[in-house]
């Protein structure tokens, strides 16, 4: 991880939690194949694995044939997208008590990947809130009703949402020996964030 000198406060140095947005949906990428499987698992010993394929097979015999269930989930994830940013800007403007000033809402075109980004310092617990709560609420809730309620299309929207969720889920995993009152600064062009830890003690910014 980088260490440098901050230069907005001098008695802080920055450590960066932070990955490329490519790296994060290369690993998106990859995680998505085994959650779908999974939850697929999960849905078939519940359910039953007869259910799984009439569950399936609607979704090929939808009206207007395949290519019209593609539209559909295409247009639901494309809302889903915006709410999943929408998310992260709510919860990290409620969690740290910023104002909504401080949230700004982009899209990198290199990567074809849509952001928020938190302009302001907050402590770790907050951040960590704002990072979890799209994936909890577009991914896990989605899947776990589905799965409980046996719909196959919830379980496939959960699952699409919480790959979605991979990246967040990966800054989360890094910062899992970051003090949770310790001020971050959310990284304005990569996927993570900045840990400002205090030059006279740094460490009491990460746990051992």
């Amino acid at each position: 991880m980088e260490q440098v000198e901050s230069s907005e406060n001098p008695f802080y140095v920055k450590k960066d939690y932070s990955m490329s947005m490519a790296k994060a949906n290369l690993y998106t990428l990859l995680i998505m194949v085994p959650i779908i499987i999974v939850l697929g698992a999960v849905f078939a010993a519940l359910w039953g694995f007869e259910k799984t394929a009439e569950e399936f097979t609607s979704l090929l015999d939808a009206p207007g044939g395949l290519l019209a269930s593609y539209g559909v989930l295409i247009g639901i994830l494309i809302v889903g997208t915006v709410i999943h940013e929408l998310i992260h800007g709510i919860t990290w403007v409620l969690a740290g008590r910023k104002p909504w000033s401080a949230i700004k809402f982009g899209f990198q075109w290199r990567t074809f990947t849509p952001y928020t980004h938190l302009q302001e310092p907050l402590k770790a617990g907050a951040y960590r809130i704002g990072t979890w709560m799209p994936g909890f609420i577009t991914g896990f809730l989605p899947a776990f009703y589905g799965i409980l309620y046996g719909s196959f299309w919830l379980v496939l929207l959960g699952g699409l949402f919480i790959c979605a969720a991979g990246g967040d889920l990966l800054i989360l995993w890094s910062l899992r020996g970051v003090n949770k009152d310790a001020l971050v600064e959310d990284h304005p062009t990569r996927a993570g964030c900045n840990v400002l830890q205090p030059i006279a003690d740094e460490s009491d910014a990460v746990k051992a």
